[in-house]
């Protein structure tokens, strides 16, 4: 078994995320080219409409799933809904930062959900990667942006 924190895994995870999104970025661009709209506006349009109404899978590990929602799922109990999460002060206006922090929260829901139906919090975890969808994808328009455009990886949507 590979460790949680390998870049093999991380890099595999993050190409599935990418294949995902631009299985759904294609046809969008394609759709908005047809209706006139000039490339740029459209690779922008196609980017945020994508990334906001895309329902991609969770592209995060079992073990680290599982441990990020346990300690989202204590901390609540001690502490209520603000309860203070990995991030410190200075990560928390990150765009990056606040999407993971609202993907974490998303899957700790859903976790907390299914386990009012009497799953353990691994089942649990292990039954929403493998089936669940998020609300959207959890990636920044920058980044997306590096993933559709290979020459553009300096440049950010403006």
């Amino acid at each position: 078994m590979k460790n949680m924190y390998s870049p093999d895994v991380h890099r595999y995870l993050c190409q599935q995320r990418d294949k995902e999104f631009l299985a759904l970025y294609h046809p969008t661009l394609d759709a908005l080219l047809e209706k006139g709209m000039p490339l740029g506006k459209a690779r922008r349009a196609a980017v945020e409409f994508t990334i906001t109404n895309g329902h991609p899978r969770y592209h995060v590990n079992h073990e680290n799933a599982y441990r990020r929602v346990c300690h989202l799922l204590k901390a609540d109990e001690k502490h209520g809904n603000g309860a203070r999460t990995y991030e410190g002060k200075e990560e928390i206006g990150l765009a990056e930062t606040r999407l993971r922090r609202h993907m974490w929260k998303e899957i700790t829901q859903q976790v907390r959900e299914l386990c009012t139906y009497g799953l353990s919090v691994d089942r649990a975890v292990e039954h929403i990667l493998e089936h669940g969808r998020a609300s959207r994808f959890f990636i920044t328009p920058s980044t997306a942006l590096t993933k559709i455009c290979i020459h553009e990886r300096s440049r950010a949507l403006r």
